[in-house]
């Protein structure tokens, strides 16, 4: 019924409302159709099997890339124009729009999108990706437009699944910092909640050690850095000169280093970013250990992050969070049988995994070089062996090969009257018992 008539009822606000209903209950080959016919009319008539622009675009030669990219342009204008940037259609073709398109016309595409609009859009992953292709390709004055719109929203982006990536791409390339602390962070300070959220983390781990896998996945990366654009169009032979000349002009782009910025964000002082963080992982370390992730924050944190991003104006309060996590390792075992105790972070296994993790990378922060002396003293020193059978026994393990001989050689005086082997093989077997699980995970995952 709505066939060949996609292009023409998007332009429209009722005809919008009609068609994102279709899309909502439409197929993925269907919604991949619907979209395909804001490419144009011969895309409606000898479509056949619909795909993505994305995925064909390359192959045509340059004038007929021209010519789809001059159509898409004739649909996107007036939708932006309009603002009819509701639909999670429009978010699509916007997002393929912007990535098939030469610089000249992005740049047109960021100024027309930059503000309120984008706000609309962020809780889709296209809608998302829009968003971040205007803050990376946009200007200075773009951007500011962008986190004006954002400042009112922040509290319920950091807990959806694309609107946080939105966040954390403002904080990764924006460099007007003072703009970003005074519109964005504010609304950051509830960190207890954050450091539990599973997407509100992410920002804060960005912030104390960026671009990692391991807590931004990398199709999240991707979306935060899509590839340059020069501020060109097509080359041609008859512009090839001024091409050369415009080639050396960048959308966007960032000119304050990395380390920097992160600085200038966290800031300095008690009231600042990274003064609450350490604050709040000082006051709640337990909790945060006992947390499946909020404990990759404090031990972040307890590292000073990379680079010693926290160590410039916090050192003090990075040593304070070392000594509250000793604090919270060292405390009695509550007694066998009482109710409504927390599980001691030594006994609890997301704990005592953070704890060990600590340990084994202390050498590599000069920030951290006294974490093992200090956990040593406030919870295995005379204790040994009643850590034994338990979780603990891995941070003990860990102990035994770290880089503080004072350390290793206490372990060895206390550990080895309880132990039938060595202390060095009963710690490597730890190692050798983790490579065996971790490639046992490999052949399931792959089988």
């Amino acid at each position: 019924m709505f066939k060949g008539h996609v292009a023409h009822l998007v332009r429209h606000p009722c005809g919008a409302a009609i068609i994102d209903d279709v899309y909502h209950v439409a197929s993925a080959q269907q919604r991949t159709a619907m979209v395909a016919e804001l490419y144009g009319r011969e895309f409606v008539l000898f479509s056949g099997e619909a795909k993505s622009i994305t995925d064909f675009i390359h192959e045509l030669p340059l004038p007929k890339q021209k010519a789809v990219i001059r159509n898409m342009s004739q649909h996107a204008i007036p939708i932006m124009e309009k603002a009819l940037v509701d639909s999670p259609l429009v978010h699509r073709f916007l997002a393929e729009y912007i990535a098939v398109s030469p610089g000249s016309s992005v740049a047109e595409a960021v100024q027309l999108l930059a503000g309120p609009p984008l706000v609309r859009m962020v809780h889709t992953k296209h809608g998302a990706q829009v968003n971040c292709a205007v803050i990376s390709y946009g200007s200075a004055k773009d951007r500011k437009k962008v986190i004006k719109a954002m400042a009112e929203h922040v509290d319920k982006l950091v807990d959806e699944e694309w609107g946080h990536t939105v966040l954390i791409c403002a904080l990764t390339l924006v460099d007007d910092t003072t703009l970003l602390r005074k519109s964005l962070v504010p609304e950051l300070q509830n960190l207890s909640e954050l450091c539990k959220s599973k997407y509100g983390r992410r920002i804060i781990l960005q912030l104390l050690h960026p671009n990692q896998q391991k807590y931004v996945p990398l199709h999240v990366q991707q979306m935060m850095h899509p590839p340059s654009k020069s501020a060109s169009g097509f080359k041609t032979s008859e512009e090839h000169a001024v091409e050369q000349e415009q080639a050396q002009a960048v959308l966007g782009g960032s000119k304050k280093d990395n380390d920097v910025r992160r600085q200038e964000i966290l800031s300095e002082g008690a009231g600042s970013l990274a003064g609450s963080l350490c604050s709040t992982c000082s006051a709640h370390a337990a909790d945060m250990l006992r947390d499946p992730r909020a404990c990759d924050v404090i031990l972040e944190v307890a590292t000073a992050g990379s680079s010693g991003v926290l160590s410039a104006h916090h050192a003090a309060n990075v040593s304070k969070v070392q000594q509250s996590i000793a604090e919270a390792a060292g405390t009695e075992l509550p007694a066998k049988g009482v109710e409504g105790v927390e599980e001691h972070v030594m006994l609890q296994y997301f704990s005592s995994r953070a704890i060990r993790r600590l340990v084994l990378t202390a050498h590599e922060s000069e920030h951290a070089m006294a974490f093992p002396k200090l956990i040593w003293q406030a919870a295995f020193q005379g204790r040994c062996h009643q850590w034994l059978g338990t979780h603990a026994e891995k941070i003990m393990a860990a102990l035994a090969s770290c880089q503080d001989t004072s350390v290793k050689d206490a372990l060895n005086s206390e550990l080895q009257p309880v132990l039938k082997i060595k202390v060095a093989d009963w710690a490597a077997g730890f190692v050798l018992r983790g490579k065996a699980v971790a490639r046992g995970s490999k052949k399931k995952a792959s089988g």
